[in-house]
């Protein structure tokens, strides 16, 4: 339960300040494009804490099928759920993208980073989990 705890958290500081400095800083000037599609920087600010939620969200459910299924194949095993989760979100982001007015800049952009985020993530829950050294009689 330990490491569970210790990977969740890891994942969720690493997801929050990567989604600030994906979105926020790098992707800054392509969202600005796209603004209208968008609520107003004031109101997203009020609605913050939903942010933050859907974060805990992604960090807790990665750590949940990575212990469910992944755990004790190490960092490799992280990658690998990292790019699996990520394929699932860039088919829901194409879904997305074909109903609503989304750039394809920003469809590629925002893919990009969510692959970087999976698996540095992948990373990050794989090293807390890694196996343990086989014991010696």
């Amino acid at each position: 339960m330990k490491r569970f705890i210790v990977a969740f958290i890891a994942a969720f500081i690493f997801i929050f300040f990567w989604g600030w400095l994906y979105n926020g800083v790098l992707l800054k000037d392509v969202l600005t494009e796209a603004q209208s599609l968008f609520r107003p920087r004031e109101e997203t600010m009020g609605l913050f804490h939903w942010i933050v939620i859907g974060q805990a969200g992604l960090a807790l459910a990665f750590v949940m099928i990575y212990a469910s299924g992944f755990a004790g194949g190490g960092i490799a095993a992280g990658v690998r759920l990292g790019i699996m989760l990520e394929i699932l979100a860039v088919g829901a982001r194409c879904i997305i993208y074909a109903t609503q007015p989304f750039p394809v800049k920003l469809l590629v952009l925002v893919s990009i980073g969510g692959f970087i985020e999976m698996i540095v993530t992948g990373v990050i829950v794989g090293a807390i989990y890694k196996p343990a050294p086989p014991r010696m009689p």
